[in-house]
């Protein structure tokens, strides 16, 4: 009975309570149906919203797959050729041209190595490149040879970045071929140019040098020119004071004897005629004495003749008149003549021989008055084509100063005189010891 009031208690307490459970549950569903309503509601936006997003991701892969089909055209049919190298220069992708350029199918380049298609020569730049493209990561470039099929070379300049993380590098490689020949001819041309303008300007160097030259013995012979007119100028007054006093001579010559001689016979025979008719008329005496007076007239006359021109020189012919000269110069001065002059010798022009004696004459007149020697040698040498006589006198010595003074008109008048003839004369001194003065002309035209 105890056991039924209790479950009597249970039963009691489980009606009271049940209303209340009960609502509880009821509030419990309501609240859980409108949860699972909003959240339906939430699910049904975020389906609409993935839709909507699925078809922009569809959208923006089909857009992906044209833009990428658009740089899969563009990349395989670029102009110029473009690869895409790992860090060991290792081939990962390339489009038609690079395939071309290098003259191998594209699946059999994949994975090669680039640098075997690179010249020895420029495959150390080639490395360089690419080390630095990896290690800097900016933009590089460069030129290198590539060997093609037929072992054809290229000059191509490679352009390259570095792409994605760093795992490879795009590189473009343009073909400068052309561009690297018309280098080379341009150089080529550069410098045989300047090879030309080297030569020209060594020639333009000689020629300004002669031209410099030639200006300068212009300048010489017209300072010489000058100074021989001044020269002439001076030799002509020189010889026509020469002249005036041969002039004055032979005026004083003909005044001091000729006349002299002919007024004693004048005086002579005016006696006679006036004393003619005188018985103690001495006529063989006065005939003596005036064949005396004409006898000295007829010497006096002939020195004027033989001054101004040696009969014996026309008629026995220069060496002759040589030697009468010498020994009259011994005998007048008293200075020793060693004459060694050769009677057998060809033969010289009238013309000739008459301006060679009247130079030595000159010669031995200075000789007498400025040397103070005692002792003259005479050499002769003659052959067909020359003549040539060696004076040498054992005096003072003429100097340097007197062969160059422009005054001293007689050696210049005997070097024009000897060079009229194309011949020379040269004057050689030592001083206290004496002059050697050597003429030579030539005797055959």
């Amino acid at each position: 009975m105890k056991k039924d009031g209790k479950s009597v208690s249970a039963i009691l307490h489980i009606k009271v309570e049940a209303p209340s459970v009960i609502s509880e549950s009821y509030q419990s569903y309501n609240d859980s149906h409108s949860a699972n309503l909003k959240l339906i509601h939430q699910l049904q936006v975020h389906q609409i919203e993935l839709e909507m997003q699925n078809n922009e991701l569809a959208l923006a892969k089909e857009r992906a797959e044209v833009a990428a089909q658009k740089y899969a055209e563009i990349y395989d049919f670029a102009a110029a050729s473009h690869f895409t190298l790992s860090k060991d220069g290792e081939i990962i992708d390339l489009n038609n041209f690079g395939s071309q350029m290098l003259g191998r199918e594209t699946r059999k380049l994949i994975n090669s190595r680039f640098g075997f298609f690179v010249s020895e020569d420029t495959r150390p730049a080639f490395n360089r490149f690419i080390n630095k493209l990896f290690t800097d990561k900016t933009k590089e470039s460069c030129e290198v040879t590539l060997s093609a099929q037929n072992n054809v070379y290229k000059y191509v300049q490679l352009c390259g970045i570095v792409g994605g993380k760093g795992e490879y590098c795009l590189v473009s490689v343009t073909d400068i071929t052309d561009l690297k020949k018309a280098e080379i001819e341009l150089n080529h041309l550069k410098k045989g140019l300047e090879a030309e303008v080297l030569l020209r300007t060594d020639e333009l160097r000689r020629t300004n040098l002669r031209l410099a030259q030639e200006l300068n013995k212009r300048l010489a012979n017209q300072k010489k020119l000058k100074q021989s007119l001044h020269e002439y100028r001076q030799l002509y007054n020189y010889l026509h004071k020469v002249r005036e006093d041969e002039r004055v001579s032979i005026a004083r010559i003909i005044h001091d004897d000729i006349a002299q001689l002919l007024t004693t016979m004048k005086l002579e025979l005016t006696y006679w005629k006036v004393n003619a008719e005188k018985p103690d008329l001495n006529t063989d005496e006065n005939i003596n004495s005036l064949l005396l007076l004409v006898e000295k007239s007829i010497t006096a006359i002939s020195l004027i003749i033989t001054d101004l021109r040696p009969v014996i020189l026309d008629k026995l012919g220069l060496i002759p008149a040589l030697i009468q000269l010498f020994s009259g110069f011994q005998q007048h001065t008293g200075i020793v003549c060693d004459n060694r002059l050769l009677e057998d010798t060809f033969p010289v022009k009238t013309e000739a021989a008459l301006v060679i004696y009247q130079v030595l004459v000159e010669v031995m007149a200075n000789i007498r008055n400025h040397s103070k020697a005692s002792y003259v040698t005479v050499k002769m040498a003659s052959n067909p084509s020359a003549f040539s006589i060696t004076v040498n006198d054992n005096g003072k010595g003429i100097t340097s100063e007197e062969l160059s003074n422009p005054n001293s008109f007689g050696i210049i008048g005997m070097k024009e005189r000897i060079h009229g003839l194309k011949g020379q004369i040269t004057f050689t001194g030592s001083i206290g010891k004496g002059t050697k003065i050597l003429l030579k002309v030539p005797v055959k035209e």
